[in-house]
């Protein structure tokens, strides 16, 4: 449904309906408030003639309405909820005709540009000037609407497990078991490592984007997703040194000729930096999204005892019902978190690297983890990951979740393509 469609649709109702009804008692939190007063811009629906739009946000923490005005056919009003500010990006929901969503990103002008969406998933641009300052028509952007329809379009494409794991991967050898792999594209390797107990498929959003500039491999480490359980006569315990072995005997079985660029979440960044460390020589660049720290455990309970012992109870009662090779990586999650001691195997090179961290706070934390001191710990540890080195980059964000790859895969590809770009120039 287009964005006029919508307003019309939306008019009628309004005017059917006494007006008091469609005014919202809102109240804002004070530190996600958008700046109260009057903002100002225009809406398209694409292809079609812009209309302009008002919307009234009430002052931080006052229980009061939020309207949105919209001149098309006629002067009409809107509820307005969801209202959020954070870290230069607006988003917002208006109703009652049909719920729209819209998110904006700030410009270097402070006036915002973006999408806003319906239940349908039509999409338009959109573009507001806060209080005190104005925007015109040409700012509004099909280009992001574009964007937002090919992100959604990856999505639809790769939601089922099999779409991607069978027709297009392949097994390859890593030492008298086989590996199920990912590899496309053409350039320098780019390398998937993925979290604790998980498969390729999580990469899925990325995988695709990087395999049109680069040689993007995703792979299911032993016992994972579709590769083979270690055999009998393999090793007998998991190690992330075992892992590093692993995974360069399946890179040299694909033919993938180093320096690598390797990209690792969550537990991945223990093996990805052990892998480092072990060869050092192979590889150009780290991409850390989320990476699980040594210290963490520590640091967290300092902050709340109770809590984290908590947390690691529940998940070692979680993967005590998990496969072998699951329960395993679980073992060098939970020794390193009792320990405190990184696992793996030396200190990193002086090659670029890049951290992505989360900055999110879930409405409930579960955690201490997941509180405001919590998340701004966890973010101070691996900003120690970066000492020392020369070309460092620490993205802290509260506009994804832990799951940059899903949430916000754009970070992850922007980070592959800066580090990607110092390794080139050889910065050290």
């Amino acid at each position: 449904m287009r964005f006029i469609a919508m307003a019309f649709c939306a008019a009628v109702f309004l005017l059917s309906w006494d007006i008091r009804h469609a005014r919202a008692q809102t109240s804002v939190p004070a530190d996600d408030a958008p700046e109260a007063g009057t903002w100002t811009g225009f809406m398209q629906n694409p292809g079609g003639t812009p209309f302009g739009v008002t919307i009234v946000f009430p002052d931080a923490g006052e229980s009061a309405e939020a309207r949105l005005h919209v001149e098309h056919l006629a002067q009409d009003e809107f509820r307005v909820e969801e209202a959020r500010l954070l870290e230069g990006m607006l988003s917002f929901a208006w109703w009652p005709s049909r719920r729209i969503h819209c998110q904006l990103e700030r410009e270097p002008d402070g006036v915002f540009v973006g999408v806003c969406s319906d239940e349908e998933a039509s999409m338009g641009p959109v573009t507001l000037a806060p209080p005190g300052s104005v925007t015109s028509v040409g700012r509004l952007s099909l280009e992001r609407v574009q964007q937002r329809m090919d992100r959604l379009e990856r999505r639809m494409k790769y939601r089922e497990l099999d779409m991607l794991e069978g027709p297009l991967g392949r097994k390859a050898d890593a030492g008298g078991y086989n590996l199920y792999a990912l590899d496309a594209g053409e350039g320098i390797p780019v390398v998937f490592v993925s979290d604790l107990g998980e498969d390729l498929r999580v990469w899925d959003y990325v995988h695709h984007d990087v395999q049109a500039f680069a040689r993007a491999i995703s792979y299911s480490r032993s016992g994972l997703g579709y590769s083979d359980v270690l055999p009998s006569s393999g090793p007998v315990e998991r190690t992330p040194s075992m892992l590093a072995e692993e995974l360069h005997t399946l890179l040299q079985n694909l033919d993938a000729e180093p320096p690598y660029i390797l990209v690792a979440h969550g537990l991945g960044a223990v093996f990805a930096r052990t892998f480092t460390a072990r060869y050092p020589g192979a590889v150009a660049g780290l991409v850390l999204v989320e990476p699980a720290h040594e210290g963490e455990a520590q640091r967290l309970g300092a902050m709340d005892k109770e809590s984290m012992d908590r947390y690691l109870a529940g998940r070692n009662m979680l993967y005590g019902l998990a496969s072998d090779a699951e329960r395993g990586e679980f073992g060098i999650y939970r020794d390193m978190m009792e320990t405190g001691a990184f696992p793996g195997e030396g200190v990193l090179p002086d090659i670029p690297v890049a951290v992505l961290t989360s900055l999110q706070i879930p409405e409930t934390p579960r955690w201490v983890g997941e509180t405001e001191d919590g998340v701004r710990a966890r973010a101070e540890l691996r900003e120690e990951l970066l000492d020392g080195l020369t070309w460092r980059r620490h993205v802290q964000t509260r506009r994804s979740g832990t799951w940059f790859h899903r949430e916000a895969p754009d970070f992850v590809v922007e980070a592959i393509r800066d580090v990607m770009d110092a390794a080139s120039k050889g910065v050290r």
